[in-house]
This record gives C-alpha cells, sequence and structure tokens, in this order.
C-alpha cells in the first residue's frame, strides 16, 4: 500500500485539485502542491460546476436555503452558473499565490467540467491514470462534504486522497505515519520520506492497534524492520480499543506537519462520520488505499 504519484513526464497521472462551489481552504491547497512537488508531478485544477444543482435551479419551485440563515430565495441555472464562475475566479486568485509562495517551479493547470462531483473525478482520474491523488480544496467540514466512501469506491485510479479540516495549519513539525498493519509500514514509508524530503522535516512512525497486546508485536516487527534508519522515530504506541477519539487526539499530540493513513481503519473505519477526526486534527492528512 504506497500513495504514488507519476511524474510529470510520465503521462500516467497526477494531483487532480477539485473545487465545487464552497469556500477552499489554503491548507488544502498547498498540501496539493507539496505533494505534487514531492513527486515531481503536477497539478491539475478541476474546478467542476455541479450539473445537479445548475438543473435544479431550472425548476420553477427551485429555492435555496442561505448556509448562514435567512429565507429561502429564487435561483435559476444562470444565476448558479454565474455564482460557479465568481467562485472559480477567487480561487484562481488564491491557487496563483500560493504557487508563488512555494517558492518553487510547479506545473499547475486547470480544466472546468460540468457534472457531477463525483463522476468528474472518475473521469479525470482515468484519462491520466493510475497513478492520481486527489486533494478536495474544501475543508472537510465544509457545508456539503462529499462522501470518502463514495470516492474511494467509485474512483479506481487513484492512489491517495488528501483531505484537510477547519483547524488544519501550515506549520513545520514531521510527518506522521500512522500504521495499524505492519505490512503497510514499507509502502507508506516510501511515500511519507518523499513528502518529509519536500518539507525538509523527520517521519514520526504511530502504531495503532485495538490492545496493548497487539502494539507490542507490531512494535518489535516495525522496530526490527526499521533498524537504524535515519531520520525515521517510533513514537509511543496507541491502544484505542475500537476509540476512533483516541486516535484523533494521539495524532494531534504529535503535532505533525502532515499525516498520512489507510483508509478504512482505526484512523479513518468507513461508513462512519470523519467529523471528530477533521476537527480535531490541524495536519493536512492523506490517506491511503
Amino acid at each position: 500500500m504506497s500513495a504514488h504519484v507519476a511524474e510529470s513526464d510520465e503521462g500516467r497521472g497526477r494531483v487532480i485539485l477539485r473545487f465545487s462551489a464552497w469556500k477552499p481552504s489554503d491548507v488544502a491547497i498547498l498540501s496539493a502542491m507539496r505533494v505534487a512537488s514531492a513527486f515531481h508531478s503536477e497539478v491539475e485544477v478541476l474546478f467542476v460546476e455541479d450539473r445537479e444543482r445548475v438543473n435544479f435551479a431550472g425548476f420553477p419551485f427551485a429555492r435555496e436555503l442561505p448556509i448562514r440563515g435567512g429565507k429561502p430565495r429564487a435561483v435559476s441555472p444562470r444565476a448558479i452558473r454565474a455564482e460557479f464562475r465568481r467562485n472559480f475566479a477567487e480561487a484562481r486568485k488564491l491557487i496563483h499565490a500560493l504557487a508563488e509562495s512555494l517558492g518553487e517551479e510547479l506545473k499547475v493547470y486547470e480544466s472546468v467540467v460540468r457534472d457531477d462531483p463525483v463522476q468528474a473525478l472518475v473521469s479525470a482520474c482515468a484519462r491520466r491514470g493510475p497513478w492520481n491523488v486527489i486533494a478536495l480544496a474544501e475543508a472537510f467540514t465544509s457545508p456539503a462534504p462529499c462522501s470518502l466512501d463514495e470516492l474511494f469506491e467509485t474512483v479506481t485510479d487513484v492512489t491517495g486522497i488528501i483531505v484537510a479540516g477547519p483547524r488544519a495549519r501550515i506549520c513545520s513539525g514531521p510527518v506522521i505515519l500512522a500504521i495499524e498493519d505492519t505490512g503497510d509500514l514499507h509502502g507508506m514509508l516510501r511515500a511519507g520520506e518523499r513528502i518529509a524530503t519536500a518539507l525538509e522535516t523527520e517521519i514520526v512512525v504511530l502504531l495503532i492497534a485495538d490492545d496493548h497486546e497487539s502494539l507490542a508485536r507490531m512494535e518489535a516487527e516495525v522496530r526490527l524492520s526499521l533498524g537504524d534508519r535515519k531520520g525515521v522515530t517510533l513514537a509511543r504506541a496507541q491502544a484505542t480499543y475500537g476509540d476512533v477519539g483516541a486516535v484523533a487526539e494521539a495524532l494531534r499530540r504529535l503535532s505533525g506537519s502532515f499525516a498520512i493513513a489507510r483508509y478504512g481503519g482505526a484512523v479513518v473505519p468507513p461508513h462512519r462520520s470523519l467529523r471528530p477526526l477533521m476537527m480535531s486534527l490541524e495536519s493536512p492528512l492523506l490517506l491511503v488505499k
């Protein structure tokens, strides 16, 4: 298991930064660029006009409810498309500013499509796959977050997804690898070392298991596997006993600049709300299959 992005000259993948209509997260955008830079890849900014929302606005009974309260308002397809254009124009300015702040050459280009937000990613990843990483430009607690379950089940040509919560920030901490299965260690180390080198930081391995007996076994295996590997340290292991909140707190306390975890395990259980994790985690999170 490894999050891999094709290099720019391979033509077999890239980092896809998907925008919809909600306010983008600076941390999510910059994290997408940092991952692309770490893998010598490129960023495709995918602006998605939600086709269902545009079509719904064509019905005479269609009304929109303001996010922050207020009276319902009449809408039209023309008004919705204009709103998308305004949001995308603002996003372009932010992307340009963040790309300049990165201080290195990175190829960034864009596509604008009118489609279902998930199907737009299916098509984009299939067009130049299979080594793609998706980054969701909005904070994961935005008013209409997509389902990670749906993304991982529907989009096949993807190796990882970058998400950021509302408390995520850019800092200089280590890259944290949340390891739940020792068989995942080497694949996650490859991705972690790429990102850590680009960020000029080190790696911290956090072992996670349901009980102390399993942790002791994992720790012995990981110490043997790591040996005297430079730039990698082993954090105090975390027994979760099935508590997602305990995992989130363990990650938060390590104050990482980036976290990498496996989708579908204790950190991100399938078919469960990610809100508690995203509300506490202060680093962007790269989820791998």
